[in-house]
């Protein structure tokens, strides 16, 4: 009679132990159950490395204000006296650089004379190098240098969110496997205690000892179990800027199916999309315009100036205008600073050009790797199914030849540990293939 009781009990034990993914619900008014989607949606808000990225972004976008000021108007108001307290001179200016390094400089000032009354004096100035720089481009790298290191470090804030949600996904799955695994472990240490029962009701002395060995053992594996399910959590709290002494519970359901994965697009994708081959680009496209500006200063300076100035006295009825123009050539002696920068500048193209290509390769190595790893976790997860099933049959062998008093407890409960290391081992890969796509798409840019 206890047999055929025994005999239902482990059935229905172990019926429950190969659900891989367990349907628990949380009272709806107890503590929220968290489920991936919404803890990567947390951990984009409230990550402190996400945030310190995100403060980094802002500063760049205030340096590109900054960059644009070269091109703002400065204002400039003079107020001179004379030694007898009387007004001496009022001066008022506008200097504005304007693109191409065209400077221009407008001045009016209003000065006593004593008898002759006030002079005004008006001017206005341009001047503009016309060899050796004061190119459209060199005004306006500054800006473009501050733009581009804009789109990078939003390139590389994507990147970071991307990999939150990545990290999240990762820590998710280990706590989830833990979980599992820690169900599993109780289960056999219900199932030990059981053994030991029926150990002792057939009075063996050999199967009473190694049933009674295996309690403890069971008892280890459910408090390792139960240390890494805490420690997962913690781990994932300070990913994600969870508060530490607040309670996170998961959602148990981890939704399994094997994923459609086209190599050929994704390397497409990734080749054309991926935040570090943007980040490469990037760099060329800039190394390109200072190269450009290196090469524009080799040359012999040479500044031309042109200024006007028209002065009148308010006392006298008299005005006088002047035109006055220059031309200025500085030449350091051979050039050789110019000179040697424009050969750094087109060195840095160059190794730029190599690692833009060497990324290339590196990203399309990292995709295909990662799909051959993917292809491999598939077909061991399939195995593993087989594997199980297989030792599920086996165990009902032993069990109905232990019950017929054809084996020992030891043969037993060896075939007990055979089934329920390979029901971890199955979880284990099942949740070990789901990282491993997620880190596929990470990888592709996804």
């Amino acid at each position: 009679m206890y047999l055929s009781c025994l005999k239902k009990t482990i059935v229905v034990l172990f019926s429950f132990a190969c659900v891989s993914a367990p349907a628990l619900r949380a009272d709806p008014d107890g503590p929220r159950v968290w489920s991936l989607e919404a803890l990567q949606d947390y951990a984009l808000n409230h990550a402190p490395g996400l945030e310190r990225q995100r403060l980094g972004y802002e500063n760049l976008i205030e340096a590109v204000t900054i960059a644009r000021t070269k091109f703002d108007p400065v204002f400039t108001a003079r107020q001179e006296w004379q030694d007898d307290g009387d007004a001496g001179r009022t001066q008022g200016s506008v200097r504005q650089t304007l693109p191409a390094d065209l400077q221009l400089t407008a001045t009016a000032s209003v000065q006593d004379q004593g008898d002759r009354g006030d002079l005004t004096r008006y001017a206005i100035q341009l001047s503009k190098t016309l060899l050796g720089g004061g190119s459209l481009l060199e005004s306006r790298i500054s800006v473009i240098r501050a733009m581009i290191n804009e789109a990078r470090e939003f390139n590389r804030l994507s990147l970071e969110q991307r990999r939150v949600r990545f990290s999240v996904t990762r820590q998710f799955f280990d706590v989830i496997r833990s979980q599992q695994t820690l169900r599993l472990r109780e289960m056999q240490l219900e199932r030990a205690k059981l053994n030991l029962e029926h150990a002792l009701v057939r009075e063996d002395p050999l199967d009473i000892a190694t049933a009674r060995l295996r309690i403890p053992e069971s008892e280890l594996d459910v408090a390792a179990a139960e240390r890494q399910i805490s420690s997962g959590l913690l781990n994932l709290k300070t990913e994600i800027g969870f508060p530490l002494s607040e309670e996170l519970r998961l959602e148990p359901d981890v939704d399994f199916a094997f994923a459609s994965l086209a190599l050929t697009d994704d390397l497409a994708y990734a080749l054309e999309n991926h935040e570090l081959l943007l980040n490469n680009r990037l760099e060329l496209e800039l190394l390109e315009k200072e190269l450009r500006v290196a090469r524009s200063r080799r040359f012999p300076e040479v500044t031309a100036q042109v200024s006007h100035t028209t002065s009148e006295f308010s006392g006298e009825n008299e005005r006088d205008s002047e035109t006055r123009g220059e031309v200025v050539v500085t030449w350091p002696w051979l050039n050789r600073r110019d000179r040697a920068e424009a050969r750094q500048k087109q060195n840095e193209l160059d190794s730029a050009i190599i690692g833009y290509s060497l990324a290339q390769n590196e990203r399309r190595r990292d995709i295909e790797v990662l799909h051959s790893r993917v292809l491999e976790a598939e077909r061991s997860v399939g195995l593993q199914e087989e594997r199980v099933e297989v030792l599920e049959q086996q165990l009902r062998l032993f069990q109905d030849r232990w019950e017929n008093g054809e084996i020992g407890i030891l043969e037993y409960i060896r075939s007990q540990n055979n089934l329920e290391d390979a029901q971890v081992q199955r979880i284990t890969q099942q949740l070990r293939y789901l990282e491993l796509v997620a880190e596929y798409r990470f990888s592709v840019g996804h």
